[in-house]
């Protein structure tokens, strides 16, 4: 019997026989209502203990084999996929490929206390700040929330969804943030305000957009993910960097414009700086719903064909957009 595991960052399409030791960190499913909208697909974000990150999809037929065995934070032993090269437009992880489930794929749960982490990697405000284009890589974001406005909501898919602008300050400075849809929920003024000082919040998968005269953080529907006060160690580890008392925050409050600032060393939030989220709507694409037909082919495709293939479809494949 072969009990060797392969590392994550290891894995190439050039065979399927791989076999990882990996906790499943983040776990949705999402249905593409530009395309098929009764095509739905189970993705996951997966690491090993090396920290090393790799997403994975489920396609329809296969979410009901599958999905029973499947839970966020658990880890297990799986082999046996097809690997396609990530080339999504909005990547959850900066692995070179994606590993699809097959018929064949073995799913077997274990219990190991070595992969604690839980997955986020936060990135800092400058990291942020120098960004002088769009950014492919969604990312993880920590800081304080110093203002909340709501918007009007916004057209999706025909649909009308909410839309919240936030204003999170870290490391001495602050950037803008966009939410929505159902995230929306968890800002809403009346919960925010029954903190007794300015709540953490952790921005998990978010969208890096630039704009004119800066950068601004955007989450991904059905993607993207938001915390308050979560009680996880990278926020208590932020906390404890970040020297949160020295700089007096105080308890969010309502503004005469109606919008919640919270005052930070004497200065208070100011609604005027925010992008308006209207300018921005026309190409923020936010639910990240760009999809390319190859997408589905190479869903049902074993990887000897892959391989035969490769060569011709590979600089279509670099160059199209793959939806989450």
């Amino acid at each position: 019997m072969n009990n060797r595991v392969d590392l994550v960052e290891k894995i190439t399409p050039w065979r399927e026989s791989w076999k990882v030791h990996v906790k499943v960190v983040k776990l949705w499913y999402h249905k593409n209502p530009a395309l098929d909208p009764s095509q739905n697909l189970l993705h996951m974000v997966l690491m090993d203990e090396k920290l090393h990150k790799i997403q994975a999809t489920i396609r329809d037929q296969l979410i009901l084999k599958f999905s029973v065995s499947l839970n966020e934070g658990d880890v297990y032993l799986m082999t046996h996929f097809t690997v396609v090269p990530n080339t999504a437009l909005n990547r959850v992880t900066k692995h070179r490929f994606r590993l699809l489930f097959q018929y064949n794929t073995s799913v077997v749960s274990v219990v190991s206390p070595r992969i604690p982490h839980s997955g986020l990697c936060f990135a800092s405000i400058d990291e942020i700040d120098q960004m002088t284009k769009e950014h492919n890589f969604l990312i993880d974001f920590v800081g304080i929330i110093t203002g909340v406005r709501k918007e009007r909501d916004v057209a999706s898919y025909g649909k009308l969804v909410k839309a919240v602008v936030v204003e999170v300050f870290a490391d001495g400075k602050r950037v803008q943030c966009n939410v929505f849809g159902n995230a929306c929920d968890l800002l809403e003024y009346d919960k925010l305000q029954k903190y007794p000082r300015s709540p953490l919040v952790v921005l998990e998968s978010f969208k890096i957009k630039v704009i004119k005269g800066g950068v601004i953080l955007q989450n991904v529907i059905n993607v993207s993910r938001l915390f308050i006060n979560s009680d996880i160690p990278e926020s208590v580890e932020f906390l404890s960097r970040f020297s949160v008392a020295s700089y007096g925050f105080s308890r969010l409050v309502t503004n005469d414009l109606g919008y919640l600032v919270s005052k930070v060393d004497g200065d208070y939030f100011n609604p005027k700086e925010i992008t308006n989220i209207q300018d921005l709507h026309s190409d923020n694409g936010i639910g990240g719903t760009t999809h390319v037909c190859v997408v589905m082919l190479l869903l049902s495709m074993r990887i000897s064909t892959f391989v035969m293939l490769v060569v011709h479809v590979l600089n279509i494949l670099w160059s199209s957009e793959l939806h989450m």
